[in-house]
């Protein structure tokens, strides 16, 4: 029997935060971590952290732990204890258009290694076609790490798509 294929479904509060955070930081790469929980094989991500990456430049971005834990344990200190949000894994932003580096996949092996439940990692790069890059990352009950692609399922949008225009409309293309 084969396992379906994993994905990564990003709810909205997610998928704003890491955008606007990705629009403030550029040129320089930003980034954090992910909330959410485990759906069968699925990881969905419905909150995400900004932690600040000190030397972050256009290709680098390493995020502040101490920071990263506080922000953490503030963020989960008032939930319920049968609330199942917790940490999921990572994002950062690509200012170029690209997905998740050898170090980036190697940085989540070795997180992966500390964790029993598969972590998500997040690449926003904004000049992409597809903006958002995902990998999920597990460690086997053998101690082996494995990552692989995972796709990214985007929160739908805010407005309804718009239709043909209504008969009789008039185009207006002059100058402003």
């Amino acid at each position: 029997m084969t396992r379906p294929a994993s994905r990564i479904e990003l709810c909205r509060e997610a998928c704003e935060v890491i955008a606007s955070a990705t629009a403030r930081h550029l040129p320089r790469e930003t980034g954090g971590i992910l909330l959410g929980y485990g759906e069968d094989a699925h990881i969905v991500v419905t909150h995400a952290l900004v932690v600040d990456g000190p030397g972050a430049s256009t290709h680098r971005y390493v995020r502040d732990d101490v920071q990263a834990n506080a922000l953490l344990a503030a963020f989960l200190a008032p939930r319920a204890d049968d609330d199942p949000t917790g940490y999921v894994g990572e994002w950062h932003s690509h200012p170029a258009p690209s997905g998740p580096s050898p170090t980036d996949v190697a940085a989540m092996r070795a997180t992966a290694r500390q964790h029993e439940v598969p972590l998500a990692l997040l690449v926003h790069a904004p000049g992409a076609q597809q903006s958002f890059f995902g990998l999920i990352t597990r460690c086997q009950r053998t101690g082996r790490v494995t990552s692989k692609p995972a796709p990214v399922l985007m929160p739908p949008s805010r407005s309804e798509a718009l239709g043909p225009p209504p008969d009789g409309a008039i185009r207006c293309d002059g100058p402003v």
